[in-house]
């Protein structure tokens, strides 16, 4: 997009004009660096997350068959705790995963790619304005 440079009409409004996006930049860099950190993050934990919600799977299933099969008494006590144990965690992991999973990484993704295009964007005025401010 070209940019309507040429009604700066003096070098102190193209200075003015470099200010504004210098602050921009400064603003947008740092929000690419928060949300890389975040991003970076998030794909740690969605994978954790993951792993740990397969395993628990397969514990809770494992304990669902078991249970039935055991006499009343410690053991049927012990492994039905267990259960409960379980299930409790893959709630508690499937509610971490709406907020840190795979959505909440795209989310992520989305975010920086959106912030890096604002990037370019605003390096590009300034290229029009300090192309134009030699002209003057």
């Amino acid at each position: 997009m070209a940019y309507s440079v040429k009604l700066l009409k003096t070098v102190a409004e193209c200075d003015l004009a470099l200010a504004l996006a210098n602050d921009e930049l400064k603003t947008l860099r740092h929000q690419q660096q928060n949300i890389d950190y975040q991003r970076d993050n998030t794909t740690e934990i969605a994978t954790e997350v993951q792993t740990e919600l397969s395993s628990l799977s397969v514990d809770i299933a494992s304990l669902n068959s078991l249970i039935p099969t055991l006499a009343e008494g410690p053991t049927r006590k012990r492994r039905t705790k267990e259960l409960r144990i379980a299930t409790n965690r893959q709630a508690e992991l499937t509610e971490r995963q709406e907020l840190r999973g795979a959505v909440a990484l795209l989310k992520r993704e989305l975010a920086l790619k959106q912030v890096e295009v604002q990037i370019t964007e605003t390096e590009a005025f300034k290229t029009e304005v300090t192309e134009h401010k030699a002209t003057l």
